[in-house]
């Protein structure tokens, strides 16, 4: 392998080391005339990578420190300059608690990236630095463990579970070092000497090492090893478990692949792209079915590398700790732990993204781990705890459950949530009780992860003060915000060092946007503070349910999987499109796929596609609880299932809602169904009640229907179309003289599932 060139990315990293005081410029020195390490040793000074104890020597038979070992080491990496200053900026802190400052000031910039590349951890160097084995001869076993990890082939020598040792004295090797010692012999880096001894206590001189370094970076450069640091890179990626290989339009290769958190997705390979397995480049063979593959991107989603490593394993365990670095959980007894990066998918409660979704905060009780064949963490499931979330309180409704609380986010998006009877409310830091006196306060939520909107806790701060609206123009000294809940506009001095973000981004106050929607904290009567979002957001999903009130209510699950709420005024309705065709809010369904238009803090546009019933049968039974209730369907297919659909699932019979609970034996039905979630149900069948106790909740002239809710909470269209519409004030009335809120008594008969009114009475 002597006389390889080394790759680029070596040379950039090699040219800006300096480990000892003196500079080599010349690439000979006099006491490496004859020497049998000569050859290498030239060639590494001439590029850069190694330097003389002066200019004219080399020093080849004096042995190598623990310290000097390591950071040669590091040296095979490929880490470019500018993000080994980066590293050490990282590092910087913990490496001056760690090491003397003797060594600190010369060997600091390059141990960094030793701790960054996983050469060295820092529970080891921390032990070493108090034992004084910097400063002391380093082993041959030792230092063969270091430059594997340089070579980022210790996942390799850790799997390895039958291997054999050719050295005649292999059995004096460590026993948890023999498989690095073994890694490094398999690739001709390290071999016996004349009597075919590997001698794994003996120090390590630097001409040894300079061989040993050559060899390592020659095969690292023919197998296209490097160490790719997920927190110095940007490019985005997808990740998954392949689950099929085929052939692409363009003849490259069409890879599916199933993340265990987010589904299925295809990528197309072009037929030049880089494949590694186990760090190391292969060719297109190595996509099998069952292994994990990371496939990054360019920036135009194009596929650039794969990276193959192996079969993912699942553990599940309680959790100890976690941040967004690292996560501790106890599996049947025993402690696990994992390193957390940008390249792991983390679901954390309904949220699904990459670390910055989870909350140190949270509680989480129990993780699911999927690890690679490799120890990589390539996704996290946690469950259980609690989310923070922040927001201006509008409004508090008290129930018999607790208090329902209505909250504006900062990005005008408004929200319903429930504080049960015994949860926690503080008020400026002490227990209190909540109360409409702070509506317009800002207030810190603790949400359940397992519930869609139930709190753990609240925090209401009533000090600081903020202000909700659009902002309608500003200068360098002021701002003008037309309030949303007012419609008053006023202008606010601001002070000097105003923060910007808009989108959840920093920015100059001159990159604001006019007519965005924001929230203002003042102090001092000064706005500080600018937290600002588009005046129109768009939220796509599926209609998930429909609760019906004063305000109305929709739950949209994302792509993401999490539940967004937004809340309607039956007394001024958006824009409704169903199927691309002006509609009413009665005749949206859950399980619809919806668009959500928001703008300045109010529903401006719903428009929703109808989802074709994939399920059909007749129910055999029905149970009814708290809940909901369950039915058994036997299917038109064949076979029987259990459903449970809760409140809010739209039930209809030709078109019109009726109720969940009129759901009886033998009754048909269509359903939209996802997996075991029954978005919606078309039925026939019905009650026999002749009278309904009801309140309004849309009168509908045009299509002859008047939505209402009965007693029990039920939502139900009628057909008013030949009823008498009567008050009992005296005197008839039109239908569109009933408004949202009136109590009415209905008389009529079903037909079916259906309702058809011959009275309605205005009580």
């Amino acid at each position: 392998m002597k006389g390889k060139r080394l790759v680029a990315w070596v040379l950039t990293a090699a040219m800006a080391v300096s480990l000892l005081t003196v500079s080599a410029a010349a690439v000979t020195f006099s006491d490496m005339t004859n020497h049998w390490a000569r050859e290498d040793v030239e060639y590494l000074a001439s590029q850069g990578v190694v330097q003389g104890t002066s200019d004219t020597t080399f020093a080849p038979e004096r042995a190598m420190t623990a310290c000097e070992a390591v950071i040669f080491c590091s040296r095979t990496t490929g880490v470019s300059a500018t993000d080994k200053a980066k590293i050490f900026q990282k590092w910087a802190l913990t490496l001056q608690a760690i090491m003397p400052a003797s060594l600190y000031s010369w060997a600091g910039e390059e141990m960094a990236v030793c701790l960054e590349t996983g050469i060295i951890s820092e529970t080891e160097l921390r032990s070493l630095s108090q034992s004084g084995g910097l400063v002391k001869a380093i082993s041959r076993e030792n230092l063969a463990m270091y430059l594997v990890r340089a070579m980022q082939l210790e996942p390799m020598a850790k799997s390895l579970t039958n291997y054999s040792l050719s050295f005649a004295d292999a059995s004096s090797i460590s026993p948890a070092l023999q498989p690095y010692v073994y890694m490094l012999s398999s690739y001709g880096i390290v071999q016996g000497d004349q009597y075919n001894r590997f001698l794994p206590d003996r120090s390590l001189t630097r001409a040894e090492m300079a061989v040993m370094l050559r060899r390592a970076m020659d095969f690292m450069s023919e197998r296209g090893l490097y160490a790719e640091l997920p927190a110095f890179t940007d490019y985005e990626w997808i990740g998954g478990v392949i689950t099929s290989v085929g052939v692409a339009g363009d003849g490259g290769t069409l890879l599916t692949l199933e993340n265990p958190l987010s589904g299925n997705i295809s990528v197309s390979l072009p037929t030049s792209i880089m494949i590694y397995e186990n760090n190391m480049l292969t060719n297109a063979s190595a996509l099998r079915t069952g292994q994990y593959a990371r496939v990054n991107q360019n920036a135009r989603g194009t596929a650039q590398a794969v990276r193959l490593s192996g079969a993912l394993t699942t553990v599940t365990g309680t959790v100890s700790s976690v941040d967004q670095d690292r996560i501790s959980l106890t599996v049947e007894g025993a402690s696990r732990s994992y390193a957390i990066d940008r390249f792991t998918k983390v679901q954390a409660g309904s949220a699904v993204g990459g670390p910055e979704v989870i909350d140190a905060q949270a509680g989480y009780t129990t993780a699911q781990c999927y690890v690679d064949a490799m120890g990589h963490l390539a996704a996290l499931k946690l469950d259980g705890g609690s989310r923070s979330e922040q927001g201006i309180l509008v409004s508090i409704v008290e129930t018999a459950e607790g208090q329902n609380l209505q909250v504006a986010a900062f990005n005008g998006e408004t929200q319903r949530y429930t504080l049960p009877v015994g949860g926690t409310a503080t008020i400026d830091g002490s227990t209190g009780v909540l109360s409409n006196a702070y509506v317009g306060d800002y207030v810190t939520m603790r949400i359940k992860n397992d519930s869609a909107n139930q709190l753990d806790s609240v925090a209401v701060d009533t000090v600081t003060q903020y202000i909700q609206g659009v902002v309608r123009s500003y200068s360098s000294s002021n701002i003008t915000i037309s309030n949303t809940t007012t419609n008053v506009a006023q202008t606010y001095n601001l002070a000097s060092g105003v923060l910007v973000q808009y989108n959840g981004e920093a920015i100059s106050l001159q990159k604001l946007e006019r007519n965005c929607f924001a929230t203002a904290r003042l102090y001092g009567g000064q706005v500080a503070e600018i937290s600002a979002w588009p005046g129109s957001t768009t939220t796509r999903g599926t209609l998930e349910s429909i609760t019906y009130g004063t305000p109305t209510t929709l739950a949209v699950r994302t792509a993401d999987n999490s539940v967004v709420t937004f809340e309607v005024d039956l007394t001024n309705l958006p824009t409704i499109l169903r199927d691309g065709e002006a509609s009413s809010i009665d005749k949206i369904r859950s399980g619809d796929v919806v668009t959500v238009t928001v703008r300045y803090n109010r529903v401006a546009v719903l428009e929703t596609y109808s989802q074709t019933a994939n399920v059909t049968g007749t129910i055999t039974r029905v149970v009814q609880d708290t809940n909901g209730i369950t039915i058994d369907v036997a299917l038109a297919s064949g076979g029987t299932m259990t459903y449970t659909v809760p409140d809010g699932v739209s039930v209809t019979q030709d078109g019109n809602a009726i109720s969940l609970y009129t759901l009886k034996f033998n009754d048909k039905v269509a359903m939209v169904v996802n997996g075991d979630q029954v978005n919606s149900i078309e039925v026939q069948g019905g009650g026999s009640s002749t009278q309904l106790n009801a309140t309004v909740l849309l009168p509908n002239a045009s299509d002859g229907t008047l939505m209402v809710q009965l007693e029990n909470g039920t939502v139900l269209t009628v057909d008013v179309s030949k009823a008498s519409v009567v008050s009992t004030a005296g005197g008839g009335m039109t239908l569109n003289s009933l408004k949202v809120g009136d109590s009415v008594q209905i008389y009529g008969n079903y037909s079916g599932s259906k309702f058809i009114a011959t009275l309605v009475l205005k009580l």
